[in-house]
This record gives structure tokens, C-alpha cells and sequence, in this order.
């Protein structure tokens, strides 16, 4: 928890800033401690060892991580990051290549104790940092980062992307080794069109080709990485393993940063990507956190076009098809947190809100704001100041999740009727005669008996299990009703 000692710290660097030249003029403020108290609240973080652990792990605490599973929970959401921890450890534990040496991080923002004292008390993790209020995405985002992960790669998977078990996707020996072949490819430091080198690889769907072109959205290309190509795994001193190769396919995407393709992203996405930290902490920190005069709801975006400026990202197929946008074809992890959003997607409506925050801290600021004229103010000294608040930034994310809780009720109402109509179904599916079933249902007149019952397990399981259930949410989240 959150210390006095840590708190008088928090407190102290929000009365000093470090303001950007450029941005002077229309007030835009970054932060000059941010690190030192980020410093400060990574102190509070603890190894937590439960007494008995829902899963426990083969190797705990792990001294030499290759990678980080770096966990981002607020709002009282920790039922979600319990199901996502649980997948991510079980993937980890049966799924990827047994020399995948992970460590986990994990920070909550305000959660309380009544919503994080059952993670503590479920799982192993190396750094565990529940904070007393909710300090935002940057700051935590950059806490896993810059102070708690100590692995050279980083799976950010916030608190609600979870792993695509044979529930739902079929368990191809791609998709179940996604995270070692991602950091073996990433090591064979494969460049985008213009040599910006590629620092991940995203595990999620994605709607890059919706638009995207070529050569930002570049062709499908083949490799033979090698599993055992992860670094520093030769520790242990067996130089003479015989390579484990596995043959991929691949495609890199750059983020088009001169702005003329209208977006910003292509390079980075906070869910479900995998990175080379390296790179992340080459980038810097994510503008956003307490005492920035910085729109929160352009954290991401913002963060999104500074690493476009150096670095591309890549996909790899992990199943049949190479459609970026459905999860079959390249996604381990998809998003489960439907209808639960803790901020709008878009800043449409909300005070401040300009595409110039997008490039805050980079040379395209100054161009794009000639560019705007007169559209470049973008806040008056006032709301400026009211940026610079944390409580103002979580009361306008509180009331767009009570927003959010009130529209999407009907959508959770149904699905949740909808889950007790398939448990029902796999109870008849059970007791019926087998040949009745055969004779009445068109899709099963072939089954076997053991695939009828093998069909009613299946569809119990998608029940029963947080996965979510087609035809409610789309990709981001948002009710399709």
C-alpha cells in the first residue's frame, strides 16, 4: 500500500513543472518529477507469496525474466484481472516452451482493499503495487515500465485481455508458443520500408487494414525463427542446445508519421502488445500523469505517435488465415472487458479535446499547431489547470463509467440469460436420446453419440467462462445493441 511516506512524496513533485518550449504558449505543462515519484511509489511495491495459490508457478520468484506480464487493473475491475492473470499463468505454465522464464507486475489504481485482497491472496507475483487512489493510466502504465518490470521484453495486457484457450480458438503450436516465437522474431531485428525497426509484436486483433495501405501496412513475409533466440537464455550454460526453429509468417506495420494518413497509430497499442522495453524506455515516459497539464484522453494516442517515430511493430499468423482483425488468425489475447470501458475512446465532446495533444513533446506540435491557426487553443488558463488535477481527471472518467453501467445494463442482462439458456441446452443435449437428437438437429445428424456429449461440454464451458459471447460487444467494447 501506499505509505506516508511515499504519499508525502507523490505530493511534493506536483509544485514543480517542467514546461515544454514549444508548448509554453498554450499553457501545456509536463511534469518535472514524475520519475522521482514514480521512484517513490515503486518502493511500496512487494513481492506477494499467498499462503495457497489459485496456480501455482513452476519457478517463483523468477531471478532472470525474459519477459514481463505487466497487469494494469482499476475501477473496481479485478474480477476481470482475475480471470486474465489466471489465463495468462495457465498459458504460461502448459502452453509456452519451458525455458519462457516470465515474472509478473502488477499495479491497481484505487481498486481498495475489498477488490484487491482476493488477487493477493491468489497469485504469485514479483511486484505487487495496489495504490490507495486511482493516479491514471500514464502513471501506471509507466510504472510497469520504467520501475516495477525488470525483463527485457514487456506483454502489457491491462486487466482485461485474456488468453484464447481452446474454448474459443484453435490451439495451433503457434498460438500456444505466440509469446517466445514474438520475442524470437522481435530479436531478429527486422526493420519496416524505411528501416524503423520493429520493437514487438502485437498479440491482439486489430483494425489496422480498415486503414492502413501499403507500404505502412507492409506484404506477408516468411522467417525461421529460432525459439531458443531470446536473450541473455544462455545463462545456464548449455551453448550447444540444438536450435528449436519454427517457420512463421509475418507482416510489419509503421505508423504513417507525417500525420497525411490521418491516424496515429500502426507502431503501438497498449493492449496485448509485447515490446522490447529497451525500446519503450527509449520513447519515455507517457505524458498524463499527476500534476501534467495533459488531456487524458489522449494518453495513449499521444504515446502511440512518439513511438511511430522510431520504431514499427509486427503480427505474426497464428492460425489459418492472416486477417489482422478477427482473432482466429494472429490475436493470443482478445478483449473481455465489454461494456465496461473506464474512458471514452474517443475525447469527442469532452473539455480541451484537439488532435493537437497527439503530438505533444514532438517536432510535429509546432508544424501542427501553424497548421490549425486559430483552432490551436486549446484550453483557456482554467481548464489548463483543472488538466493538472487528478481528481478532476477520475471524476470525468467516473461519470462516463456510470454513463457506460447505465446504457450497456440490457446488453449484460441479456447475455447473462443467454449464458443460463446454453447450460440448459447442454443439460438437454445430455439427457435426450442421442437418436432423437440426430434425427431433429440437422447439425449433429452425423455425430456420434461421444461428439453430442463432447458438443454439450463445449458449449457448457463457453458458458460458464468469461469469454465473451458473440453478438453483444464489438472489438473495443462497445454494446452493438
Amino acid at each position: 500500500m501506499v505509505n506516508t511516506f511515499q504519499a508525502f512524496f507523490f505530493g511534493i513533485f506536483l509544485l514543480s513543472r517542467n514546461v515544454l518550449c514549444d508548448e509554453k504558449e498554450l499553457g501545456i505543462e509536463l511534469g518535472q518529477m514524475t520519475d522521482f515519484s514514480r521512484f517513490m511509489s515503486a518502493q511500496s511495491a512487494r513481492m506477494n507469496i499467498p499462503t495457497s495459490p489459485t496456480r501455482k508457478r513452476r519457478n517463483f520468484p523468477e531471478q532472470n525474466p525474459h519477459v514481463c506480464l505487466a497487469f494494469l487493473s482499476c475501477c473496481k475491475r479485478t474480477d476481470l484481472l482475475n480471470h486474465t492473470i489466471a489465463a495468462a499463468i495457465r498459458h504460461m505454465e502448459e502452453d509456452e516452451p519451458k525455458h519462457l522464464r516470465y515474472e509478473i507486475a502488477w499495479v491497481d489504481n484505487g481498486s481498495g482493499a475489498d477488490f484487491t485482497d482476493e488477487i493477493l491472496e491468489s497469485y504469485q507475483i514479483e511486484q505487487a503495487l495496489p495504490l490507495q487512489e486511482n493516479t491514471g493510466l500514464a502513471y501506471g502504465m509507466n510504472l510497469l515500465i520504467q520501475n516495477l518490470c525488470t525483463a527485457p521484453y514487456i506483454l502489457l495486457l491491462e486487466e482485461d485481455w485474456l488468453y484464447l484457450d481452446d474454448i474459443v480458438a484453435e490451439q495451433t503450436k503457434n498460438r500456444k508458443a505466440a509469446i517466445t516465437t514474438a520475442i524470437a522474431l522481435t530479436e531478429m531485428n527486422h526493420t519496416g520500408y524505411d528501416n524503423r525497426q520493429v520493437m514487438g509484436v502485437f498479440l491482439r486483433p486489430e483494425t489496422y487494414p480498415s486503414f492502413m495501405q501499403f507500404p505502412f501496412l507492409d506484404i506477408w513475409q516468411e522467417a525461421r525463427v529460432d525459439l531458443l533466440n531470446l536473450p541473455s537464455n544462455n545463462q545456464d550454460g548449455d551453448c550447444t542446445a540444438e536450435p528449436m526453429l519454427q517457420d512463421i509468417n509475418f507482416q510489419i506495420t509503421c505508423a504513417d508519421s507525417s500525420t497525411s494518413g490521418k491516424y496515429i497509430w500502426g507502431s503501438y497499442t497498449n493492449g496485448a502488445g509485447l515490446y522490447r522495453r529497451s525500446s519503450l524506455l527509449e520513447i519515455g515516459r507517457m505524458y498524463g500523469e499527476p500534476g501534467d497539464a495533459f488531456h487524458d484522453r489522449y494518453v495513449e494516442g499521444n504515446y502511440a505517435y512518439r513511438a511511430g517515430l522510431k520504431y514499427c511493430h509486427a503480427a505474426i499468423q497464428l492460425g489459418a488465415c492472416q486477417d489482422l482483425s478477427s482473432f482466429s488468425c494472429t490475436a493470443a489475447f482478445y478483449h473481455i472487458g465489454g461494456g465496461r470501458g473506464t474512458r471514452p475512446m474517443k475525447a469527442t465532446n469532452s473539455k480541451c479535446a484537439s488532435e493537437l495533444w497527439n503530438f505533444v513533446g514532438t517536432p510535429m506540435f509546432h508544424r501542427y499547431r501553424k497548421m490549425m491557426g486559430p483552432d490551436a487553443d486549446m484550453c483557456s488558463k482554467e481548464e489548463m489547470q483543472e488538466l493538472k488535477e487528478l481528481k478532476a481527471k477520475e471524476q470525468d472518467s467516473a461519470q462516463y463509467r456510470e454513463e457506460v453501467e447505465e446504457t450497456n445494463k440490457a446488453a449484460f442482462e441479456e447475455q447473462k440469460a443467454k449464458r443460463d439458456e446454453m447450460v440448459q441446452q447442454a443439460r438437454v443435449l445430455r439427457e435426450t436420446d442421442k437418436s432423437a437428437i440426430r434425427q431433429h438437429v440437422s447439425s449433429m445428424s452425423k455425430f456420434t453419440d461421444e461428439q453430442i456429449l463432447q458438443e454439450a461440454d463445449k458449449i457448457e464451458r463457453l458458458a460458464r467462462s468469461p469469454h465473451p459471447l458473440g453478438g453483444y460487444w464489438d472489438s473495443h467494447g462497445r454494446a452493438l445493441k
